[in-house]
């Protein structure tokens, strides 16, 4: 994401690798055993969460691009017209690991 988006996508790389590191602190703590289900279910937090940062970021590029906004309103529109697709995906995402 940094190659693509800059020093936005840096930021969401160190955000990524925080979010990484706290799984993990919190696995050690408890002294959890990293199973496959929940190797799949550390991969698809970090998928969600790269999905979720391109949406936004695409948003944000097409309010700069359309609207001709400055940065800050273009990232207020960005995040919000984001949103509900971010919701409708995590609801999903939900809901599937309820069904199985």
């Amino acid at each position: 994401m940094a190659v693509a988006y800059g020093r936005f996508g840096l930021m969401a790389d160190i955000a990524l690798l925080f979010n990484m590191l706290l799984i993990l602190a919190t696995l050690s703590i408890i002294q959890a055993t990293l199973t496959l289900p929940g190797i799949a279910g550390t991969v698809l937090t970090v998928g969600m969460a790269v999905d979720a940062n391109v949406l936004i970021f695409e948003r944000v590029r097409e309010e700069l691009i359309n609207n001709q906004e400055d940065l800050r309103t273009s990232l207020r529109l960005g995040f919000g017209k984001a949103a509900s697709a971010i919701l409708d995906g995590n609801i999903t995402n939900l809901n599937l690991g309820r069904i199985s």
